[in-house]
């Protein structure tokens, strides 16, 4: 089932839907949005992450490494 909005708060730090959101997806989580426009989170993918047993997405870069060009 689904994280509860208190649940997904806890786990993001972040009371404002639009906050979670971008947390989630900077730190490789899958999420769905809901009618409501807030994230929907499974709760054994949160487990899994948590467990390791997901690999950590790595963080998207801000710029393109101009040096490497």
């Amino acid at each position: 089932m689904f994280l509860t909005q208190a649940e997904l708060a806890e786990l993001t730090e972040r009371k404002r839907k639009g906050e979670q959101i971008a947390w989630l997806k900077s730190n490789g989580y899958h999420y769905a949005i809901g009618a409501n426009g807030h994230a929907r989170v499974l709760r054994e993918h949160v487990q899994a992450k948590l467990c390791g047993t997901i690999a950590a997405a790595a963080p998207a870069a801000a710029e393109p490494n101009w040096a490497a060009m």
